[in-house]
């Protein structure tokens, strides 16, 4: 990568890495459908400036708006909403670290939806280090006492689901103008939570700090990030694009110690290995 690229790229990791932060800034005073809610409709509303900006539109035709509303709801309102429910109970590093295992099912489940990809030694390899990794910072007694940190680990993982499922859906139903299925997206996601956050609406006093989050959630995070990730793709190719996953569950971890004054457990550290391999397992070419 030339310089440029590789000061984008680091942009890039920043903001995916911080966006745990964020989040569990956010969720200190506001309810996660409201911070979602704040979020996607900062999201929404930057990235339809950049589009236009870009002499795009959201004319997408009928097609083009199934596949965004799939995407906004997989892709960013259920997994936004699993993740700051999750940092309601958890820390922001164990929620990057545990996230940090998307890649790993996005390729294990890749032949159930795509017949030519094969689920070779590598990948099962790959699966097992990353799972087993998760096993650790998930803790051999979480199932005897199903409490709220519990269900809080599964959620994550379950937004991890939804990151695999997204990126296997639009591969397999592309779209040629994908800067516009990014905005249409978020844009689909926000009216939806939107609604659900005016229908459950509830007097709260929300921080300035948590505020000012969820703005850096839907300017960074969402919407730059988004523009980011499709103007790198042709430049880079999606395969060092993907490299980003090695930076962000690290960088996730030291920023919530060093913020917000977390402790990660001793089985936070020994998992922190095993997941980057099991990234750089079932992604480095054979």
């Amino acid at each position: 990568m030339n310089p440029k690229d590789t000061a984008i790229w680091l942009c890039l990791a920043w903001l995916w890495g911080s966006s745990f932060l964020a989040i569990g800034i956010a969720v200190e005073t506001v309810s996660p459908v409201d911070v979602v809610a704040g979020r996607m409709g900062i999201g929404a509303a930057f990235l339809i400036l950049i589009l236009l900006l870009g002499k795009g539109s959201l004319k997408m035709g009928w097609r083009g708006w199934l596949i965004a509303t799939v995407v906004g709801l997989s892709g960013n309102v259920l997994p936004f909403l699993l993740i700051s429910f999750a940092e309601q109970r958890v820390d922001s590093g164990l929620a990057a670290l545990i996230m940090g295992i998307a890649p790993v099912v996005t390729l294990v489940l890749a032949p159930l939806v795509h017949h030519e990809e094969t689920l070779g030694r590598r990948k099962i390899v790959g699966a097992l280090v990353g799972f087993g990794g998760v096993g650790l910072l998930v803790g051999p007694s979480a199932f005897d006492d199903m409490g709220y940190e519990t269900l809080a680990q599964f959620a994550l993982l379950g937004a991890a689901f939804c990151y695999a499922f997204t990126a296997l859906f639009s591969r397999r139903f592309p779209h040629d103008k994908p800067m516009q299925t990014a905005a249409a997206s978020v844009l689909v996601g926000a009216v939806f939570i939107g609604i659900i956050s005016i229908a459950n609406w509830q007097p709260q006093t929300a921080s300035l700090g948590s505020l000012l989050a969820i703005l850096y959630l839907g300017i960074g995070p969402t919407a730059l990030a988004a523009a980011i990730y499709f103007y790198l793709i042709p430049r880079i190719g999606a395969g060092r694009l993907q490299q980003v996953n090695y930076v962000v569950p690290v960088l996730g971890t030291l920023l919530g110690i060093f913020i917000l004054g977390e402790q990660p457990s001793l089985n936070t550290w020994i998992a922190i290995p095993f997941i980057l391999a099991a990234v750089y397992i079932v992604t480095r070419k054979a």
